[in-house]
């Protein structure tokens, strides 16, 4: 009778088993490289898609400001009238202040312009000496402008530098057209606001065709084609590595790691494409996260199998009969986080939920969209202890003077949201008035007094609440343009 080698089959089975445990390890590692690779890529779509949909808001509200000052300025009768004596000297004294406040409400503002209907300078607030020059051929803008008696928007080049230019025909009460009023933004004013709204890093870059028409000569550093007009430190560690042929990048540099994309483009008031500005986000505390919790889930992959390979050899070696009992099936747990760590509120998943659960018919709800103003210099002066302290002491403030039934919840940073059950703007945002005025009335941890920005509107579409929440955050910056600590409303 043939007798079996226990010890040969005992190594057989060791073999088998410790073939298919390395397999598992092996495609685990790689679930996990890949699975860190996608984190990187959406991390920079993400970005990307929020960087593009701000810019545009903001050079959406920028325009939507100017054509309001615009008019303003156009329906004085005053300035009409020095406007058709050319009188500069009295306008110049007439408008100075008017000038001065609206420089102080935007340092990046830079041109305020007179021309007359032949595209002559009447009046330069930013440089009154210079007048009476034909800016026919330099300025198509204006000349544009003059002859549709439309508004026009978009980067121009003139010949004291590039402003984004909202440029106004200048048709008084009496429908007359006396010429054109413009005013010119520098391009640090969108480097300024994406960089305090997305804490990125962003640079300004124009096609150095464009800068023919400057009186004075800069020497601009270049990458290719354009001339780098906003400087930013940051840059300089990689400029040599920013490919533009690639709308988005990942660079590595000084041991750090960086998204870049360049498809934020500057256009002309025809559509073309004169530059663009270039966005960096440091990601590498995120990458060096990832990187990590990578190595120590494949190190306790390994043990973990090394020891399951260990127990059911031995189980095998004792227990064979009941080998097939030993394999049990391993379920993943997904734990649904509902509420915000920091401040304890509901958390924007929550925020999701009830949205989807909850919210069925239209104009039942209001939302109010709101945030700290200048909270990045809270945290810059006093530290992120004392901004997690003050968002805990907000939130206190904004539960106690809401009802219990009200859904507040932390949409992210130092922005909040609150789902009010009502059916009239008008109550929504007498609420929100009483939230400002108790914000206001507090005193902060070190005695800091805070204010806040709101937008508020109805939920007008349950079936696409996406779109309820970006009119309530156009409504939010629409507060910060017009100063902060203020309440915008839209039915």
């Amino acid at each position: 009778m043939h007798k079996i080698d226990t010890n040969k089959l005992k190594r057989k089975y060791l073999i088998v088993l410790g073939f298919i445990f390395f397999i598992a390890f092996i495609l685990r590692v790689y679930s996990d490289v890949k699975h860190h690779e996608f984190m990187i890529v959406d991390k920079t779509s993400k970005l990307h898609k929020q960087t593009l949909l701000h810019y545009e808001n903001i050079i959406k509200n920028l325009e939507n400001n100017y054509i309001s000052i615009s008019a303003q300025f156009i329906n004085m009768n005053e300035v009409s009238q020095l406007i058709k004596k050319r009188d500069r000297d009295e306008l110049y004294r007439y408008l100075l202040r008017d000038y001065k406040q609206l420089i102080q409400h935007n340092p990046n503002l830079y041109v305020m312009h007179f021309l007359d209907t032949k595209n002559t300078t009447i009046l330069r607030m930013h440089k009154p000496k210079n007048y009476d020059d034909d800016l026919s051929s330099i300025r198509p803008i204006v000349a544009k402008t003059n002859k549709d008696k439309k508004i026009h928007f978009g980067y121009e080049t003139g010949k004291n530098g590039i402003t984004y230019r909202v440029t106004t025909p200048f048709i008084n009460r009496s429908n007359e057209h006396l010429g054109v009023l413009e005013f010119g933004i520098k391009p640090k004013y969108f480097v300024d606001r994406l960089e305090n709204l997305l804490n990125i890093e962003a640079q300004v870059l124009i096609k150095t065709s464009q800068l023919k028409n400057l009186t004075y000569k800069t020497e601009f550093q270049k990458i290719d084609e354009f001339s780098i007009v906003t400087k930013n430190s940051l840059f300089k560690n990689f400029k040599d590595k920013i490919d533009l042929n690639r709308q988005e990048q990942i660079i590595q540099s000084k041991n750090k790691t960086y998204i870049l994309f360049n498809n934020l483009q500057l256009r002309s008031y025809k559509g073309e494409v004169i530059g663009k500005v270039l966005v960096a986000k440091d990601i590498t505390k995120e990458v060096v996260k990832n990187r990590d919790s990578l190595l120590m889930l494949n190190i306790s992959t390994f043990f973990a199998l090394f020891i399951c390979f260990i127990l059911i050899y031995f189980i095998f070696n004792h227990y064979s009969k009941k080998l097939v009992n030993a394999y049990e099936s391993i379920n993943e747990l997904e734990i649904a986080v509902d509420t915000d760590a920091l401040t304890g509120i509901n958390s924007r998943k929550s925020l999701d939920n009830f949205l989807q659960n909850k919210v069925n018919k239209k104009n039942e709800y209001a939302v109010i969209f709101f945030d700290i103003d200048h909270f990045k210099k809270v945290n810059d002066t006093y530290g992120h202890d004392v901004g997690d302290i003050i968002l805990k002491e907000l939130t206190a403030v904004v539960s106690n003077t809401i009802r219990s039934d009200d859904f507040f919840a932390r949409w992210g940073g130092e922005e909040f949201v609150i789902v009010l059950k009502t059916r009239n703007i008008k109550n929504a945002v007498e609420i929100t008035k009483k939230i400002r005025t108790n914000i206001n009335s507090y005193t902060f941890h070190n005695n800091l007094k805070i204010t806040c920005s709101f937008g508020v509107t109805m939920l007008d579409t349950p079936n696409n609440t996406n779109l309820v929440i970006k009119r309530a955050d156009k409504l939010l910056y629409a507060a910060k343009d017009a100063g902060r600590d203020c309440i915008k409303s839209q039915a």
